[in-house]
Parts: structure tokens; C-alpha cells; sequence
């Protein structure tokens, strides 16, 4: 064994990772495993994708945290004593239960999370927004709907406000907007309308039929127009120590990326780090961006956990260095850890399915030819010849998610999160 093999297993800590069934999951059990770390994995769903991954020591199943957050506090708190686990790292959205149980885990072990009343105004889109504004960063225009009345109100105003716009320019120029659940993910939900002198239009639903209520509150937000990316990073105190940006080319629906390529965005760089040190954030943490024409930088939403950004890097890069702080006293934006320019990673199923039928159903045929050149070149997130498993559990995750969905008649990609959903209100 060579020095630095040992040295790697004398350093390695015990850890439990959330969320299994997440292929950043899978990907960051692997970086760490490769690094000389036990890898334990807790999850709600039977089917995930690290149910039989070498880069897992043991897999635990436990109870759903959406449906029984103290029960599920409680399995966590007991792996914890049963593996002398050092460090929990929340990967998904179960972390809002997880940090809804912080005082009693954190007793245990490092906890790599915020509390929770930090988390969700993060985790809110109306709350992120005005938190960013507070900071003096740029944000679309933004209005909360508390209510269907707020609803009606608000597109009568901007369909007035269209026919003056005619009026005075004699065009029937239309004003995009976006609306959106404050608590939701994967842009499952959002609904991209638009209104002229002759009132609302939308492909997807009438927007005045829109679910708002008193517990279940929605954004209308400004649509902008320009290249979309994502950021992931973390972050200890306000300090990045490790940073990755990747555009948004090919997604599942709306949403979630199933490709990425490593890039480097400077005026996002600035935006992350500001908005960070702002808010003196410990944990993983990721931003969705838009790029308008004149170069400003608009956030769109924050996820204040892991994302797909961890595909970006490898068991070389050593996150689990900037996850650890282990051998840094202070990192600058220079020692920060990020992935070589230009790697690609795809979420190859995704990519070859949802990808693809997203692509054409926009009519995208010009872009085709992207989407073959990013399918030759990238390099598939799940598939490892040393570690072949996950590659064939995926089929039976998504079969899982499948049918939950038609039981429920709910869509396969709200079903993959169900048990694991917080939007702000009571924990089960």
C-alpha cells in the first residue's frame, strides 16, 4: 500500500449520506469511498440507486420523513450510534427533516446542515427573493399570490396595463410571466404565460384556475429572456471552498438537468460568493441562474443542499477536502476546489429519453445535433465497470416511481420525491 493510499484510510471518517436515491448521491459516495471513507447510506425509498453500490459499507432502510419525521430523526439517530458515524450528510430534500431534527443529531455527530428556519427561507422562492433584493443583487420582478383573489387581481392589472402599452405604441407587444408554487421542485409546476391587449394566454393551463390558497401560496415572476446555467457549491461560514457552474442545455420537462459541462462564469462566481458570505452559509448549496442579453446575472431560485453539480467532479479533485475542511485553515477563490474546465457528465437514460423528447417536442431540431455530440462525449453519471449495479438498479428505481405515480395519478417525477417533500408547513 502506497503512502498516500494509507494515509487516505488513516483520515478516512464515517459517514452517513441521505438520499440514495439521488445519482449525486451515488457519485459523491463513490468520490469519498475512492478517498478512504466508510460510506453508510439511510433511505426511505427500497428501490435506490445505492442499494447495492460498492461504495457503500451497509444501506439502511428507514421510514419515510415526510409521513414520520420523528420516527425517521430517530432511525438516523440510531445508525448514527450503531456505526460511530462522524459526519451526516443530507444529499436530497429529506435535509429540511433532518435539519427539523438538528439539536438532537448534531449531539451525535457533525451535521452538515443549516437549522431550519434558515433552510426554508432559502428553500422558499418568495423569501429567496427578497433575501437577494436585502443584499442589493439583482432579482426579476416578483410578486407573492397569497390567494386566487391576488391571482385575478394581478392579471387584471397587467392586462391593463397592456392595453395602455397598445395604446401608446400601437403594437400588441406581449409581457412574459412565470408562475410558480413558493415551495416546489424539478420547475414541475411552473407555467410560463403571456399577456396582450387581448388578455392571457397559456399552452399549459388557464392561469386563473391556478391551486392558490392560504396554505399553499404561489410567485408570479418576471420572465427574462437569456442562457440559463447552475451553480453548485460549498460552502463553510460563508467560504466557498469548492465551486462549479454548468449551462442548462438538456433537461427532464422544464427543470432538471441532464447534462452538464464544467464552465467558467466569473459574474456568477462574484454572485455566489456574495450572496454566501451575505448569509454566512455552511452546507452544500446550489443556485438556478438567467444570463440576460445585457450580461446581468438574474437568480431564479435556491437549492440549499446537494445538486447534480457534484457530477462535475471526480475522486481526484478531493471534495471530500472542501466537505471536511481537512488540511485547510483558509481557502481563497484561487485554492477553492473545482472541476477541469469542459468535463461532461450526463444522466445518459434521462438524456436519451426525457432529453430527447423535450428537445423535440420545442421544435429544437437545431439543436440535434448538440444533443449527439454531448451523447458521444459525455460520460454517464451512474455506469461504473468497477461498480455495475446502480447502472441496472436505475430501471428498477424509475419502475418503482412508476408505479407509485400511476397509483397516485401523479407524474413519475413526483412520485421519485413525494416521501421526501417539505413545503414550509408542519413536519409528520
Amino acid at each position: 500500500m502506497t503512502t498516500s493510499r494509507l494515509q487516505r484510510r488513516m483520515d478516512g471518517k464515517r459517514i452517513l449520506l441521505t438520499g440514495g436515491r439521488a445519482p449525486a448521491a451515488l457519485d459523491l459516495a463513490r468520490q469519498l469511498a475512492a478517498n478512504g471513507h466508510q460510506i453508510f447510506m439511510a433511505e426511505s425509498c427500497p428501490e435506490h440507486l445505492c442499494r447495492q453500490s460498492r461504495a457503500i459499507q451497509r444501506c439502511y432502510f428507514v421510514p419515510e420523513p415526510a409521513l414520520n419525521t420523528k420516527a425517521y430523526v430517530e432511525a438516523l439517530r440510531q445508525i448514527i450510534e450503531e456505526e460511530q458515524i462522524e459526519w451526516l450528510l443530507p444529499m436530497c430534500e429529506e435535509l429540511f427533516y433532518v435539519a427539523g431534527g438538528l439539536s438532537e443529531l448534531s449531539s451525535h455527530c457533525r451535521v452538515f446542515a443549516e437549522p431550519l428556519d434558515r433552510l426554508r427561507r432559502l428553500h422558499s422562492k418568495w423569501e429567496f427573493n427578497q433575501r437577494v433584493e436585502q443584499v442589493g443583487l439583482s432579482v426579476p420582478k416578483t410578486m407573492l399570490l397569497q390567494s386566487r383573489q391576488d391571482c385575478l387581481a394581478f392579471m387584471e392589472s397587467e392586462a391593463e396595463q397592456a392595453k395602455l402599452r397598445q395604446q401608446e405604441t400601437g403594437k400588441t407587444d406581449a409581457a412574459k410571466w412565470v408562475f410558480k408554487p413558493v415551495f416546489s421542485r424539478f420547475s414541475s409546476k411552473v407555467i410560463i404565460a403571456e399577456v396582450t391587449a387581448d388578455g392571457w394566454r397559456s399552452h399549459s393551463r388557464i392561469i386563473s384556475d391556478l391551486p392558490v390558497s392560504d396554505d399553499a401560496h404561489w410567485v408570479v415572476q418576471q420572465y427574462i429572456d437569456g442562457a440559463a446555467y447552475c451553480s453548485y457549491s460549498i460552502v463553510h461560514q460563508g467560504t466557498i471552498t469548492a465551486h462549479t457552474v454548468y449551462p442548462v442545455r438538456f433537461t427532464a420537462g422544464l427543470g432538471a438537468c441532464v447534462s452538464f459541462e464544467s464552465v467558467r462564469h466569473p459574474e456568477i462566481d462574484r454572485w455566489v460568493e456574495r450572496f454566501v458570505q451575505e448569509e454566512s452559509f455552511t452546507g452544500q448549496i446550489a443556485f438556478d441562474f438567467i444570463e440576460a442579453g445585457d450580461g446581468t446575472v438574474y437568480p431564479l431560485e435556491c437549492n440549499p443542499r446537494a445538486t447534480s453539480g457534484i457530477h462535475l467532479f471526480r475522486a481526484e479533485d478531493r471534495l471530500d477536502q472542501a466537505l471536511f475542511m481537512m488540511g485547510i485553515q483558509q481557502q481563497s477563490e484561487q485554492e477553492r476546489i473545482m472541476p477541469q474546465l469542459g468535463r461532461r457528465a450526463m444522466i445518459t437514460v434521462a438524456l436519451a429519453s426525457y432529453g430527447l423528447a423535450t428537445l423535440l417536442s420545442a421544435g429544437g431540431w437545431r439543436r440535434f445535433p448538440d444533443w449527439i455530440r454531448f451523447f458521444m462525449r459525455g460520460s454517464d453519471v451512474v455506469f461504473r465497470l468497477r461498480d455495475p449495479q446502480p447502472f441496472w438498479q436505475q430501471f428498477r428505481l424509475v419502475y418503482w416511481n412508476w408505479r407509485k405515480g400511476m397509483k397516485q395519478r401523479i407524474p413519475i417525477i413526483e412520485a421519485s420525491t413525494q416521501d421526501i417533500e417539505w413545503n414550509g408547513g408542519e413536519m409528520g
